[in-house]
């Protein structure tokens, strides 16, 4: 029963030095909209980020091309170094109207 506990206890001593050590820590560097964006961002509470989006007054299209996050898009961002970032970016990208083309052949008409 010691040797079992003695396994348990270093395999857990383990696993949690090597989260820590994947981890990302980020400090924000100072207290702009866009920071606070990026830090609610990454940190994947989705509840917060719709929060923060709403309290910026930036538009989430402006959100997805303008805002960078340690030299990178929003998106790319989040999905590096955030938590849970496919759920973060599926709200980030929610209610972007994307653009349609139409091709019309000239030679028929």
């Amino acid at each position: 029963m010691k040797t079992f506990t003695k396994t348990l206890t270093t395999l857990t001593l383990s696993l949690s030095v090597l989260g820590m050590a994947n981890a990302s820590t980020f400090i924000a560097k100072d207290n702009s909209v866009t920071t606070e964006l990026c830090m609610t961002a990454a940190s994947g509470n989705r509840i917060a980020m719709s929060k923060a989006i709403k309290n910026s007054r930036i538009s989430k299209l402006d959100l997805v091309n303008k805002v960078k996050c340690n030299e990178q898009n929003i998106t790319d961002f989040v999905a590096q170094y955030g938590n849970s970032p496919t759920k973060m970016n599926l709200l980030i990208n929610r209610s972007i109207k994307k653009g349609s083309v139409t091709i019309n052949d000239i030679a028929s008409l």
